[in-house]
């Protein structure tokens, strides 16, 4: 079967068919990262320019700004303290050596923020901007999208679809009044440490929202064997996705369903008495319950849940 027909979940499947454990991983391929045994944190992830970010809206300097958040954010989603980010470059023909400069200051700024530092790479031209980062960090006890248990609660941080509504904004060229929170979160996502820190030892599943809630919720009930129930009269949308979503003619709902890269922290706990950690609204969007699936409750109706957030292999297509 061609890749593109796929989709991302069922090749990961294949890959995990294909490779065998040799012992050295606690935690192996299947969440945001893997976990050597003595607890180091390793994840990667590639940004290419046209897919992951826009140098058409967006600075050299926002840019590294916003693939260090997005790395670092698979560690914070893995219950874990960022220690070193190493970058590898696909360098576009023609940059200049400021440009490169710029690059790594928003990359710096990050690591600045979150106490990491920032390791060597690799440097090679392509015809486009590539971002190859590797992030690494520390837990006495990981945190995994497969701990999810009946009788538990699913909490947000943050606002869905806020991060898509800022790269909407910015590639229609909207009108920024309104959006500017929303204009942030896309260019400089970072990782909500603060609500790891205070809440880390409340929190039983751990993901981040980098898919898209519908994709994302789903992984934590296949991986914990649970059915996961959205309340969708409880998602937090943000006063501009609602502005962005009126005007484009657009289900805010749907759209906090399915729009990818908010990087926010998505969790089951069995009880939470904080509704904020550092002005970053927590919100409790549904419940976990025996059984399967991924269900949406509104009006007292119980739904599947069809929608699917953002698929690489995918994107623009039907699966089949």
């Amino acid at each position: 079967m061609r890749i593109d027909r796929m989709g991302e979940a069922r090749l990961i499947r294949l890959i995990q068919r294909t490779v065998k454990s040799r012992g050295r991983l606690r935690v192996g391929i299947g969440d945001d990262g893997c976990v050597l045994k003595n607890g180091t944190v390793v994840t990667t992830d590639a940004y290419a320019e046209g897919v992951h970010f826009e140098l058409a809206y967006m600075s050299y300097e926002q840019v590294g700004a916003r693939c260090a958040c997005a790395a670092l954010s698979d560690v914070v989603a893995m219950g874990a303290e960022p220690e070193v980010l190493v970058v590898a470059l696909g360098l576009r023909k023609g940059m200049t050596d400021s440009e490169v400069r710029a690059l790594y200051r928003g990359i710096e700024r990050v690591c600045a923020q979150l106490n990491c530092e920032v390791g060597g790479g690799d440097i090679i031209l392509l015809d486009r901007l590539v971002l190859a980062l590797t992030a690494t960090g520390r837990t006495k006890r990981p945190k995994l999208r497969s701990e999810a248990n009946p009788d538990e609660r699913l909490f947000v941080t943050g606002y869905l679809g806020l991060a898509e509504t800022g790269r909407l904004a910015l590639k229609l060229r909207l009108p920024k009044r309104g959006l500017l929170p929303a204009i942030r979160r896309h260019i400089e996502p970072l990782p909500r440490i603060q609500v790891l820190r205070r809440l880390g030892a409340s929190v039983r599943a751990l993901i981040d929202t980098s898919d898209g809630l519908a994709t994302d919720a789903r992984h934590i009930g296949e991986l914990s064997r649970v059915r996961v129930v959205l309340w969708l009269d409880k998602l937090p949308i943000h006063p501009a996705t609602h502005r962005l979503c009126r005007a484009m003619g657009l289900d805010p709902v749907r759209f906090a369903l399915c729009s990818g890269e908010d990087y926010e922290l998505l969790f089951t706990a069995r009880r939470l008495v904080v509704s904020s950690v550092d002005r970053v609204p927590i919100t409790c969007i549904g419940s976990i319950e025996a059984g399967s699936g991924l269900y949406s409750v509104s009006k007292d109706r119980l739904m599947p849940v069809l929608e699917i957030g953002y698929d690489h292999l995918t994107a623009g297509q039907t699966i089949t």
